[in-house]
Parts: structure tokens; C-alpha cells; sequence
């Protein structure tokens, strides 16, 4: 076997491409410089239906992209075909040329690479890896982690764990955004209260995010009920009512988090008397967060130290679900350091600089007069795209102007080829004057190079979630909850387990319901589906994984590889499973370059699916023959090393047993 064939299914391509590729040049040397091997190789299909073959070549497809009209070139195709020790046979149907896959030579190439590869089974290597930095999570500083960004938390870790797996150099960042309104607001409450300390049996973040949004219902309160007496004195009734309601949807928003406990209800209460008592409060609100991006020192400890104690329960959510940060940025550094003031005085100076509403902007105008320009950077048709404020008049920067500054550090810091922001798709607009941004101030490279990732977000049945206002379920209390119902369900089927497997099967749960859907695509988290054991779960993958392990450990001996019986590979589902071990490789090169963590999910699924049904169907062990049992023992061998890798990548936890 050649040393570098690594995927069986794709080096089965080429050497379809190839032969197809040798007939045309044969019969017309310039159709074959139209028709590259490449190209034909992105013709070859995967029939709908067994019956149809494992491979299949549209015949029109050919004629048309290749300007070939000899009618030779299906018979010369044929031949070429059926002369491949990997093709069993080949023949033509309709408008397709259908091959089927020789399970003997086939089987020999997958075992040998199960063989030599190992637990590296499956992972092609670039030929030229990428520095990629992904920054993902990167929740704001001032409440618990929420089911949202669990999803952003799981989709960055997948991303950063395939690009590893195919041999990039990837750097996972966290950006801490402690400059900006939100924070303000928190540090604010926590100043009002004289920095309390939170309760014993509640995490600092929880707590503290109790304190983010009772301030801002408190001052939103405030506001509405200014603008209520001033409805009521014009006689404006309808208006007075309207606000009325949001005043009461807000104090009962209120009330949800006054029950959180007598020690917290004590606070708010204090909190209310503080706010109300104020002239002004988000006046002072703004002065704080004006003051702290300016570095006033008591502003800067105040900030730091409640933002601080977020991000140390924010660190234990991200390590109970296992997920690690290798940076970990602060907004405030850029600005300290003087990164933000170089971008300002740089934008000062481009061409594309104006004021925009009485604000320094950056006008994209002339930039998205070009449709290469705007292809390069992969901005949205049909997208809006308004000048980029850079700066309030206040002085104070928006986030978008430190996201620039923060693009570039990223990009240095770690001579990085690519940057993937993990980011909501609610931010499209935000990221696309990002990039726009950086071309313009003559960053093309990290503008070009720049990817968001974007993602829709999750909804939970029932539920109508604020973080302002403290409508959330936090990723605490959800991985909590998944735990018990293991607890529950493992009991139910008489099976113990303990509190640490529970966690890692809760974890995954969570992980894989969040990597299932396409991440354009909002979730609805449903508990039930995300523990069903017997189908599309992590559960069920573990299980599966814990039962094909199970078998060769009971074998306790070595495959004898050489002493195998491939054509018993040739019947029903061993069969389905020798083509889906040999299409590993292939689909881990393919959600590498795509990132689409649902493909993986899918092929997974259909893996375990139709090794379970096998298994159920069949025996292993208690085969006769030998060299049929080693067979089987190949297959099950090569399942157990998919869904191990697999489960690696997509961040879920391999269970020995479940």
C-alpha cells in the first residue's frame, strides 16, 4: 500500500478521475485541458439508492462542461472503470455511468489503514498548516454564562478542535469585554451596595448578574416612570397605559429575582431605595463608564475587581464543560495600551474618513461601489451598510472601533494566517463594517482573512429570555439539571453510575444538542431528546462507542488482520459499514474545511445506527469461522476508532462504559 493514502474513499475518487480523465484525453486532448482531473472528480456523485451503486457519473454533465460530442467516450469510460481492482463493476443507466465498489480490495485497503493509522484514523493532514486564532464565547462580564453562549462556547471549541485534528495551528482566544454601557450598569449596583459579598450557596457570577439586572430594571423603571407622569399631565392616555404595563411587566422581573432568597430580596430592596433617591443615575452611569475607558483610577478598581469576580465563575462554567481558553484579552488593555488611539489617529488620516451625525466615521461608500471588493470580504448581499462611527462626543470609543484594534493585535500577536470570530448573526451588519474597516485603513490581509462564524440563537419551550432583565437559563443549571436526570434515568434502568459520568454524559448531551443544527438555524433545547439513549444523542453515541469497545475487550487478543476474509464484507450491513468506515477520512476532510458540525453529527449517527442494528442482527464473538469473525472484528475495530475521534472533536466526553 502507498505510504501516503490516508482516505481510502477520496484516493478511490481519484483514481475514478483519473481513469475518466485518461479516456477524454485519448479521444480529445483539449477537452482534457478543459476537463481537469479535478474538476471530474467534483462530478462524481453518491447514488440516492443502494441499488443504483456507491458511485455515479452523469454522463451529460461530461459532454456539456467538457465540449466533448464523441461518442466513444462512454465505452472507453466503461472499460477504463471495470479495469480497477477498487471497481466491481460498472455499467450504464440512463444518463449515469453506476459503479459498485469491490468489497475485497476495498476491505483489504480500509484494514490496512485501520492497521497502520490507529487511533489516527481518519485525520488527513494539510499540506500547509494555517496559524488560525478562534475566539469564541466571549460573553460580556456581568452575568453567568447563558444557554446562548453555550452554543458559541461549543461551536468555537469544535472549530478549534477539527482545525487542530487536520494539523492547523490554532490559538483559542477569550475577549473580555469589560469597556462599555453593560458594565457600567453592573458596577454601578455593586458600587450602590457597598460591594457585597454573595451567599454560600450561590456562585459569584450568578450573583453578581442578579445585581447587573436589578439595576437595570431599577433605572428603567425610573425612566418609564418619568415619561408615564408626562403622558398622564398631556392627557395622553393610551400612551400612560402602554407604559403602565411595561412598568409592571418590570416589577414583576423584579420580583423573579427577589426570590432568589431572603439575603438577595434584602439587597434589591436596598438597591431600590439607592437608585430611586438618585437625581440622576444614568447620568452617573454613563460618567462611570466614560471614566473608565479614560483610566480614572477609581473607576478602573471598581470596574476591574466586579468584572474580575464574573469572569472567575464564568472560568469555572467554561472548565465545567470543558472547554479551555489558551488568551484571555481585556477590552481595557487595548485602550490602556494605546492600540484604539493609533486606530483613531489612523482613521483620521484615510480617505474614507467623515463625520457622520456630528461623530468621526468611516464612509464605505466608494469601497462597496466594487463587487470584488465586496466578494473578497464576503459581505451580504442586499446588507445596509452605514458609515462606521468610530467615537461618541463624549470621547469615549464604540465597540466596533475597539474590534478593530483587537482584529489587528490578534492577527500579530499571533502571526496569524486566519482569524475566526465566533460570533451571534445578530452582528452580521457589525462584522461587515469590521472588515470594511480594516480595508480601509490598509489591513486587506486581516480584512480578507477575517471570517465571522455566525450563529442563531436557542430558545428554551416556554421561556422568554432577557439578560437585562434577568430571564435567562444559565449553562450552571442546565448541565445541573441534565446531571440529575442521568442520575434518574441510569437508575430507572437499574444501571449505576456516578456523579463524575453523569457529569460527562450530561456535558456531551449539551455540547452535541448545541452542534446538531446547522448553526444558521435556531435551536430549541429540548432535555428530553438531548438524554435519548436510543437514538441522535450524545448518549446514544457513547453508548455505542462503550458497546464496540465492550466487544473487543471481551475478544482480548489482537486482531489477526492477515488471516481475514474480506468477501464476507460483501453481505448486507457489513457491508454499509466497510463503506462508511473507508468515507471517514473524507468527511473529516470536509467539515474541516467547511465547519459544519452537523455533517459530522449525521454520519456519525448513521454509523452507530447501522452498527447497532448489525450488532443486533449478528453475532461477533460467537462467530464459527474465524477468518469471518476477524472480519467483523475489523469493522467493529473500525467503528470504535470513528466515534472515538469523532466524540474528541466535537468536545464530547469517551466513556469506557455507559
Amino acid at each position: 500500500m502507498n505510504a501516503q493514502i490516508k482516505d481510502p474513499f477520496t484516493y478511490l475518487k481519484n483514481l475514478v478521475a483519473d481513469a475518466i480523465h485518461s479516456c477524454i484525453r485519448e479521444l480529445d486532448v483539449n477537452a482534457a485541458k478543459i476537463c481537469s482531473k479535478d474538476l471530474i472528480r467534483t462530478f462524481i456523485e453518491i447514488p440516492p439508492r443502494e441499488e443504483f451503486g456507491d458511485l455515479a457519473l452523469p454522463i451529460p454533465r461530461i459532454y456539456k462542461v467538457c465540449k466533448l460530442k464523441d461518442g466513444r467516450l462512454i465505452g472507453c469510460i466503461i472499460g477504463r472503470l471495470s479495469s480497477l481492482d477498487l471497481i466491481k463493476s460498472c455499467e450504464k443507466i440512463s444518463a449515469y455511468i453506476n459503479m459498485k465498489i469491490d468489497e475485497i480490495a476495498y476491505g483489504k485497503l480500509v484494514s490496512s489503514l485501520l492497521r497502520l493509522l490507529g487511533d489516527d484514523y481518519g485525520f488527513v493532514r494539510v499540506s500547509k498548516p494555517l496559524r488560525i486564532v478562534v475566539e469564541f464565547v466571549s460573553a460580556n462580564p456581568i452575568h453567568p454564562l447563558h444557554i446562548g453562549s453555550g452554543r458559541n462556547a461549543a461551536l468555537g471549541n469544535f472549530i478549534a478542535n477539527i482545525l487542530e485534528a487536520v494539523g492547523h495551528i490554532v490559538e483559542r482566544r477569550y475577549y473580555i469585554d469589560d469597556v462599555g454601557l453593560q458594565v457600567a450598569y453592573l458596577a454601578y449596583g455593586y458600587k450602590l451596595l457597598g460591594k457585597p459579598k454573595q451567599p454560600k450557596n450561590m456562585k459569584v457570577d450568578h450573583f453578581l448578574g442578579i445585581i447587573y439586572s436589578a439595576t437595570s430594571i431599577l433605572v428603567e423603571i425610573r425612566d418609564l416612570k418619568k415619561k408615564a407622569e408626562k403622558a398622564k399631565t398631556e392627557g395622553n392616555y393610551e400612551e400612560y397605559s402602554k407604559i403602565m404595563a411595561e412598568i409592571s411587566r418590570l416589577i414583576a422581573d423584579l420580583q423573579s429575582l427577589r426570590d432568589k432568597g431572603d439575603y438577595v430580596s434584602k439587597l434589591i430592596d436596598k438597591l431600590i431605595d439607592e437608585v430611586m433617591k438618585r437625581d440622576n443615575p444614568k447620568a452617573e452611569i454613563n460618567e462611570l463608564m466614560r471614566k473608565y475607558e479614560l483610566g480614572d483610577e477609581d473607576a478602573s478598581n471598581l470596574v476591574k475587581e466586579v468584572t474580575s469576580l464574573v469572569m472567575e465563575g464564568i472560568k469555572e462554567t467554561l472548565k465545567l464543560i470543558e472547554v479551555k481558553m489558551d488568551v484571555w484579552d481585556w477590552e481595557s488593555d487595548l485602550i490602556r495600551e494605546g492600540l484604539v488611539k493609533k486606530v483613531l489617529d489612523q482613521a483620521s488620516r484615510s480617505p474614507y474618513f467623515t463625520i457622520h451625525k456630528g461623530a468621526p466615521a468611516l464612509d464605505f461608500k466608494e469601497l462597496l461601489k466594487s463587487n470584488e471588493i465586496k466578494d473578497k470580504l464576503r459581505i451580504p448581499r442586499g446588507l445596509e451598510i452605514p458609515p462606521l462611527i468610530l467615537a461618541r462626543s463624549d470621547g469615549t470609543t464604540l465597540y466596533t472601533t475597539r474590534d478593530i484594534a483587537y482584529t489587528i493585535k490578534k492577527f500579530r500577536e499571533f502571526n496569524a494566517d486566519k482569524v475566526i470570530n465566533v460570533i451571534a448573526i445578530e452582528q452580521t451588519l457589525a462584522q461587515a463594517q469590521l472588515r470594511l474597516a480594516l480595508y480601509a485603513l490598509g489591513f486587506k490581509r486581516e480584512a480578507e482573512n477575517l471570517i465571522h462564524y455566525a450563529y442563531e440563537m436557542v430558545n428554551l419551550p416556554g421561556i422568554s429570555m432577557s439578560s437585562r432583565r434577568g430571564r435567562y437559563v444559565t449553562i450552571d443549571d442546565l448541565i445541573h439539571n441534565l446531571k440529575l436526570r442521568v442520575l434518574n434515568l441510569m437508575k430507572k434502568r437499574g444501571s449505576n453510575v456516578s456523579e463524575e459520568a453523569a457529569l460527562k454524559i450530561a456535558r456531551s448531551a449539551f455540547k452535541y444538542m448545541m452542534l446538531s443544527t446547522s448553526p444558521n438555524k435556531t435551536i430549541t433545547f429540548d432535555v428530553e431528546k438531548a438524554l435519548d439513549i436510543n437514538r441522535n444523542s450524545a448518549p446514544y453515541i457513547q453508548y455505542t462507542y462503550a458497546r464496540a469497545r465492550s466487544i473487543l475487550n471481551k475478544y482480548g487478543k489482537p486482531i489477526d488482520w492477515d488471516n481475514t476474509d474480506y468477501s464476507s464484507l460483501s453481505i448486507g450491513l457489513r457491508r454499509k459499514l466497510l463503506m462508511l468506515i473507508g468515507k471517514f477520512p473524507s468527511v473529516i476532510t470536509y467539515v474541516a474545511n467547511e465547519l459544519h458540525p452537523e455533517d459530522l453529527i449525521t454520519y456519525l449517527n448513521e454509523v452507530a445506527d447501522n452498527f447497532n442494528s448489525w450488532y443486533d442482527s449478528e453475532s461477533v464473538l460467537g462467530e464459527k469461522n474465524p477468518k469471518v469473525r476477524n472480519a467483523k472484528l475489523m469493522l467493529t475495530y473500525g467503528v470504535m476508532i470513528i466515534l472515538k475521534n469523532s466524540m474528541k472533536i466535537l468536545g464530547l466526553d469517551v466513556l469506557p462504559r455507559i
